[in-house]
C-alpha cells in the first residue's frame, strides 16, 4: 500500500481587507546563471533584496499609520473608519492574532526508506498540511500559521526541491500548525475530517507523528512582508 501523490486543494477564501494597503514590490528578472556556485550567489542577492523590501515595506507601513492618525485629528467619521481597519487587518493577516488554540504536530517518519515509494511514504507531503490547514478552517478557525508562518487566502503550501514551502519558505519536519479558535471545537472538527482519519492510519503503517494538543495562548504572527497583499483601483479612475 502506498500514499503516492494527491491532487492539491487550494485554501478557502474567506478573508476580506478593508481600507487603504500599500505594498512595495521588485521584480527582477535575472538569467540562472551555470554552476552552483553562480546558483548559490543569486539566491543570496535575492534574499538580501527581499530584507531590505521587507524593511522598506514597515517604514512605509509605520510612516503610513502616521499620516492617517495624523488625518483622523478632527475627523470622527475618518477616526471610525481608520478604527474598522485596523479591526480588519488581523483577520486579513496583516497584523497578529493571539488567543486560545489547536497546535497539530506531523513529523516524518524515523525509518529509512527501502524503497523509492518508501521516500513519500515515509515524509510528510504538502498536500497533507494543506488538508489539515483546510479541515481547522473549516472547523472555525480564526487564523492558522505553520511553524510560524501566517497562513491566508493567498497562502501557497507547495513543495518545491523535495522540500515543503510555505509563503514560498522552505520549512522542514516537524510541521507545527498552530489554529487560533475553540480549543474543542477544532478538534471535534479535525476529527471528523478524512485526513485525520488517514493520518491516524499512516502513524502505524509508515510512523508517521500526528499529535495534537490544546493551548491556552497561542500567537500567530502576520503575514511577511515579501507576502503582502496588493491593491488596487476602481476602472473608473483608470486613465483610457
Amino acid at each position: 500500500m502506498t500514499r503516492g501523490r494527491r491532487p492539491r486543494l487550494a485554501l478557502p477564501s474567506i478573508l476580506l481587507v478593508l481600507g487603504i494597503l500599500v505594498t512595495a514590490a521588485v521584480v527582477q528578472r535575472e538569467r540562472l546563471p551555470e554552476g552552483s556556485h553562480g546558483l548559490v550567489a543569486l539566491i543570496d542577492r535575492r534574499r538580501a533584496a527581499t530584507r531590505s523590501l521587507s524593511g522598506e515595506v514597515a517604514e512605509l507601513g509605520e510612516r503610513l499609520a502616521s499620516a492617517q492618525a495624523a488625518r483622523a485629528e478632527g475627523s470622527a467619521e475618518l477616526a471610525g473608519v481608520l478604527e474598522r481597519v485596523e479591526q480588519l487587518r488581523p483577520p486579513a493577516g496583516l497584523g497578529p492574532i493571539e488567543g486560545p488554540g489547536l497546535v497539530v504536530e506531523l513529523r516524518d517518519s524515523d525509518e529509512a526508506p527501502r524503497t523509492r515509494g518508501d521516500v513519500l511514504d515515509l515524509r510528510i507531503q504538502d498536500v497533507d498540511i494543506q488538508l489539515v490547514v483546510n479541515a481547522l478552517w473549516s472547523a472555525g478557525s480564526r487564523a492558522v500559521a505553520v511553524n510560524g508562518r501566517r497562513v491566508a487566502a493567498i497562502t501557497a503550501i507547495r513543495e518545491a526541491g523535495g522540500r515543503v514551502q510555505v509563503n514560498f519558505r522552505p520549512l522542514s519536519s516537524p510541521y507545527r500548525i498552530a489554529a487560533i479558535g475553540d480549543p474543542e471545537q477544532l478538534r471535534r472538527g479535525l476529527d471528523r475530517s478524512s485526513i485525520a482519519e488517514q493520518l491516524a492510519v499512516w502513524t502505524e503503517l509508515y510512523g508517521l507523528g500526528f499529535s495534537v494538543r490544546a493551548e491556552d495562548a497561542l500567537r500567530i504572527p502576520s503575514l511577511d512582508a515579501a507576502t503582502g497583499l496588493s491593491w488596487a483601483r476602481p476602472a473608473a479612475e483608470v486613465a483610457p
